[in-house]
């Protein structure tokens, strides 16, 4: 007869039941992968963080929604215009800095300055860990601030109903930045001259085959960073490339998206030139205002596409009276035009101005031309604020060689950040007091009415 130790056999149960778990956990473990690394370089210590929105308009319509078979349209009222905005607010603080809003450029969002493809900080977090309370926008009509979809239904049910033209008219034609055109613009080439994605190869700035840029270093940007899902091209739709497939898989493509604010309306502004008002140009500047008044005072750092809508945005706050709260522009690789927005030299006597290229975009006569009527006002004992033409190539720095257009996810993104920061440092004063102040313009509450 056999004798059973019940706590010996309770003992093993448990051994193997956790040899089995461990066993359980490890395969798991290996069919993830690897843990994503930390995207921050180290903790990052915050007071306050959130999101909000400002601006937007009441339109009312009878095309906020598709009305099932046999119904008629029914008028609703829907919000357009408006702007998303994420921040944090660091616990150290910088002492009555003020606080920068950071504005992408087209087929952008926020996402652009929040991290890298690669799993590095971003500009957001950087400048949080650097003491300076930091504001991220998604344009008005892009991302989470929403488009109108109404103008779309609008124009498909013109079309159901025969009014080809009007219908036609209606239809916002939406613009967007292609994987490849992304390529073209700010990384390499399409070779040969001719070819498309399906006939050509993609080679970056300093290959062999680059005739622009037949140079001994590469764009310092995550090129390598690939999604292999996209290389091998699972779930494509469409013929796929045939040429190299690495190039066209770079995981920065995924934070493309359409230009969805064309689906909003334009403007006319008499002091501008030309006086028609694209929509992009709009909404966002006119949030932008709304911003820096509701935080009573801030520097503005816009790229590429938003740079005209900085200086918009700098039009809106003067006809307010509200031109000494912006402490700061900075303009990215952007448009630097006063006469586009109705503005002189003489708007930024006391408003510090920086302009700022990479390595292989040309020399902007309009930023340079910006620049050089403000500083003429210097040199003539008129104003006092700064303003600088800060190219990046030019500094003599090594590790500025191959900054791309999209700098805030280079490989050497920080270094670029810090060039930022010294500028804001050295040119921009503190606040007298670091006191908020909400001041919402009745301008954001005018209605757009639709038939």
């Amino acid at each position: 007869m056999r004798h059973e130790n019940p706590p010996m056999r309770k003992v093993v149960c448990r051994v193997i039941f956790g040899l089995l778990l461990f066993v359980a956990v490890g395969s798991l473990a290996a069919q993830e992968g690897p843990k994503m690394k930390k995207f921050l370089t180290k903790p990052l210590m915050i007071e306050d963080q959130g999101s909000f929105f400002v601006g937007g308009v009441p339109k009312v319509t009878n095309y906020a929604t598709v009305p099932a078979a046999n119904q008629q349209p029914l008028p609703n009222q829907i919000i357009i215009g408006q702007m998303y905005v994420e921040f944090e607010v660091p616990v150290n603080k910088k002492r009555n800095s003020p606080p920068v809003i950071m504005v992408h450029g087209s087929s952008h969002t926020a996402v652009c300055l929040e991290s890298t493809p690669d799993g590095r900080e971003g500009w957001y977090p950087y400048f949080v860990r650097k003491g300076i309370s930091t504001y991220l926008v998604d344009q008005a009509g892009r991302g989470r601030s929403g488009f109108d979809e109404s103008v779309i239904h609008e124009a498909a049910a013109m079309l159901k109903a025969g009014d080809i033209q009007n219908g036609a008219a209606l239809m916002p034609a939406f613009g967007r930045i292609t994987d490849n055109g992304s390529w073209t613009n700010w990384f390499g080439q399409l070779v040969p001259q001719g070819s498309t994605i399906l006939t050509g190869t993609l080679v970056r700035h300093g290959d062999p085959d680059d005739a622009r840029h037949a140079d001994n270093y590469f764009p310092a940007y995550p090129i390598g960073t690939l999604d292999p899902t996209i290389v091998s091209r699972t779930g494509a739709v469409g013929e796929p490339p045939k040429g190299p497939d690495n190039y066209l898989a770079l995981e920065y493509y995924k934070q493309l998206v359409p230009n969805a604010e064309v689906t909003l309306p334009g403007s006319v502004c008499a002091a501008c030139d030309p006086t028609t008002i694209a929509p992009a140009n709009t909404w966002t500047p006119l949030d932008l205002a709304l911003l820096v008044e509701k935080l009573g005072g801030a520097i503005v750092a816009t790229h590429s596409q938003s740079g005209i809508m900085g200086h918009h945005m700098v039009r809106i706050l003067k006809e307010r009276g509200h031109l000494d709260m912006l402490k700061g522009l900075i303009t990215i690789e952007g448009s630097c035009s006063l006469s586009n927005s109705g503005l002189k030299a003489e708007d930024f006597d006391n408003i510090p101005y920086l302009a700022l290229k990479g390595d292989y975009t040309p020399t902007s006569e309009v930023c340079q031309g910006t620049v050089d009527a403000i500083n003429a006002r210097r040199s003539a004992g008129q104003g006092s604020a700064k303003a600088e033409y800060i190219k990046l190539g030019e500094l003599g720095n090594p590790v500025f060689k191959g900054t791309t257009h999209m700098m805030m996810l280079g490989t050497n993104n920080l270094e670029v950040a810090d060039v930022i920061l010294n500028w804001v440092d050295t040119n921009i004063p503190p606040r007298k007091n670091g006191k908020n102040k909400e001041l919402i313009s009745s301008a954001s509450t005018k209605k757009i009415t639709s038939k």
